[in-house]
């Protein structure tokens, strides 16, 4: 975070340059920034672009920075997550609406199509007109109220939607999560997506770290139980990894994140507008 923040405190202005593509807009971030930080930039990767519809001729690009930065008489190596916006022969890290908004924080990379995968498709069709994909942890307070919604308005719709799940655990605050979110994807494979979301509502605390007493709670809620070998399976640390990059491409950073036809739902209501 430290890092972030030194490089928009250098360059949060915008600046005249040549039109540019993405290439440009690299090539430029790298220039500056070792220019002035003094630090390597060994990659940047563009996550995600696209024009903004409510600005003509501005466009966003989200940026993925692997950069070494200096510690002490080290130097450490770093992925910095950056937003860029450029019009024409302008670049800068902030623009503000008229409301004095972030832009910055309003808006995140689209969902690539990869990402609609039969791994993560769980309710509605595949080839339903619009998409929602979802980030969620079951402890988490919001999500026990929003998920359980989303997943009825599917099952009610299932010709105009198609649920696509990611699982986020918030581990810092919900340890338990990590059982309850492996369990899940265990019973997400077997296509048994009642007993899925059924651990949104487990009988056991958030903070507990014992795995034979949520295995357990989850046996009472399910009627499965599961061993601990099944839960600590290497494919299901793989298809979690895979959770996790998908999180960091996005740039989500909490829960319930949604995303309705490819773009941050930042109202969690957007999806809503074309349920029966």
């Amino acid at each position: 975070m430290r890092i972030k923040i030194l490089i928009i405190g250098l360059i949060a202005m915008t600046f005249q340059l040549n039109a540019m593509d993405e290439n440009g807009v690299k090539s430029y971030m790298k220039k500056y920034i070792e220019t002035k930080l003094k630090s390597p930039v060994k990659k940047i990767d563009v996550i995600s672009s696209y024009s903004l519809d409510k600005l003509p001729g501005w466009e966003i690009y989200f940026l993925a920075m692997k950069v070494k930065v200096k510690m002490g008489n080290d130097y450490r190596e770093a992925i910095v997550p950056q937003t860029v916006f450029t019009k024409g022969d302008k670049i800068t890290l902030k623009l503000m609406s008229r409301k004095g908004e972030d832009y910055a924080k309003l808006l995140k990379p689209k969902v690539p199509n990869r990402a609609y995968d039969d791994a993560h498709f769980i309710l509605g069709s595949k080839d339903a007109p619009h998409k929602i994909l979802v980030f969620s942890d079951p402890f988490c307070y919001f999500c026990q109220e929003k998920i359980p919604e989303i997943i009825n308005l599917v099952k009610a719709n299932p010709r105009t939607y198609g649920l696509y799940y990611y699982h986020l655990p918030l581990l810092n605050i919900h340890p338990a999560a990590d059982v309850t979110t492996k369990a899940m994807h265990i019973f997400q494979k077997r296509g048994e997506i009642d007993k899925m979301f059924a651990l949104y509502d487990l009988f056991i605390e958030p903070t507990e770290t014992n795995t034979h007493k949520i295995l357990k709670a989850i046996k009472d809620k399910t009627g499965v139980m599961l061993s601990k070998a099944e839960i600590e399976n290497e494919e299901i640390k793989d298809a979690l990894r895979t959770d996790m990059a998908m999180k960091r491409k996005l740039m989500v950073t909490g829960t319930p994140t949604i995303f309705f036809d490819g773009k941050w739902d930042k109202s969690r209501k957007a999806y809503k507008q074309y349920a029966q």
